[in-house]
């Protein structure tokens, strides 16, 4: 039976990118392709997104995971196969979704003798798509050895490969702050309670923070909001943040201070400010034993990197305190440059048969070890 490639599966996904949560055409197209694929058995335990099963035995499993949401983001690329909305894959995923499909594809044509999970996970970008999608006990039910992934970035050579030995992406957590207060007119500030003002303080209180040169820590205010009228003090103020700190422990620690920071400055000013955490990606920890066996494999065949960690969240953190796991970036760039979340943001389809081929080296070096 035909199916698609993976080249025109990364097609198809790039012009209709669909938001965190909202991933319904995507999974009924990643179905519809894979359900021609024999050799593999689709599980759809989850609202959106799907598993595809290779199983030729009663031994362990291999748990491979790619994400399929966009973001809201306008496109600026002009390329052919651009967005035909107002969202775009200005992370990759749609990439990283083609890579795990034809690396499905690739395990079934060679047949080798080792059970395989092909997860393509929805509501990465803030949605907290892993965690959900554990909490459903699905996953309890096979015996993972270890978890991959792969993500795209410019800041790496086109087909190089980057990790480390420790955390490679934070502990990410989003902020919503909701201050309450009473208008007034600004010509008698004394009669409301400034949410403006309780507003300033707290990221003033933020940038004050004590903090550790080794622990490092981030809280941006993405977005921020008060007032309807020019001279009325405004009644209602909000703040929409992402905290990244080094750890979960680190993360929950820093929460902590910012609630008893909130509480003094609702004291000093009056206004009713309610702190609220939302999603929390733990961080990705490498596991150095993993890639102690690894790694002098792949840099036979690959340039490999140590990369630094950086300050991005990745909710594949969740997978990497399940079960012994990597992520690898994906090197893409070439002549220009730009970042993750970019509107100009464009990998080239060249690396997705790298990246097909890398994880499919990987799988191999897997396969030919004896089960832990």
């Amino acid at each position: 039976m035909i199916y698609d490639s993976p080249i025109e599966v990364r097609h198809t996904l790039h012009q209709n990118p669909e938001k965190t949560l909202q991933e319904h055409e995507t999974t009924e197209y990643l179905f519809r392709e894979l359900s021609k694929v024999e050799g593999i058995t689709l599980h759809r335990p989850f609202l959106l997104g799907l598993v595809a099963e290779y199983r030729v035995n009663d031994g362990d499993y291999l748990l491979f995971r790619a994400d399929i949401d966009a973001l809201n983001i306008k496109e600026e690329t002009g390329w052919e196969f651009a967005s035909k909305n107002d969202c775009m894959h200005a992370c990759g995923h749609d990439v990283h979704t083609a890579i795990l499909y034809g690396l499905a594809l690739t395990v079934v044509e060679k047949r080798p003798n080792q059970n395989v999970l092909f997860f393509f996970q929805p509501a990465e970008e803030g949605g907290g798509g892993a965690q959900k999608t554990v909490d459903t006990g699905f996953f309890d039910r096979y015996a993972i050895r270890c978890s991959f992934a792969l993500h795209v970035n410019d800041d790496y050579p086109f087909g190089s490969v980057a990790t480390n030995d420790h955390v490679l992406f934070a502990s990410s957590s989003e902020i919503d702050v909701l201050f309450q207060g009473v208008g007034a007119h600004v010509a008698y500030p004394t009669e409301g309670k400034n949410t403006l003002l309780a507003l300033r303080y707290f990221l003033d209180a933020i940038d004050r923070m004590p903090r550790e040169v080794e622990k490092p820590f981030l809280f941006s205010a993405g977005k921020v909001a008060a007032g309807e009228v020019r001279n009325i003090q405004p009644a209602k103020a909000f703040i929409q943040a992402t905290m990244r700190t080094v750890s979960t422990e680190e993360n929950d620690k820093m929460f902590d201070q910012i609630e008893k920071m909130a509480e003094h400055i609702e004291k000093l000013t009056g206004v009713e400010i309610r702190v609220k955490r939302l999603s929390v990606y733990p961080e990705v920890k490498i596991d150095k034993g993993l890639y102690d066996r690894l790694i002098p494999k792949l840099r036979e065949r690959y340039q490999v990197l140590k990369a630094p960690m950086k300050m991005v969240g990745e909710d594949f953190g969740v997978f990497c305190h399940l079960y012994p796991s990597i992520l690898f970036w994906l090197g893409t760039r070439r002549e220009a440059f730009y970042p993750l979340h970019h509107p100009k943001y464009l990998p080239s389809d060249d690396i997705i048969p790298v990246g097909i081929e890398f994880l499919y080296d990987l799988f191999t070096f897997l396969s030919d070890e004896p089960a832990l």
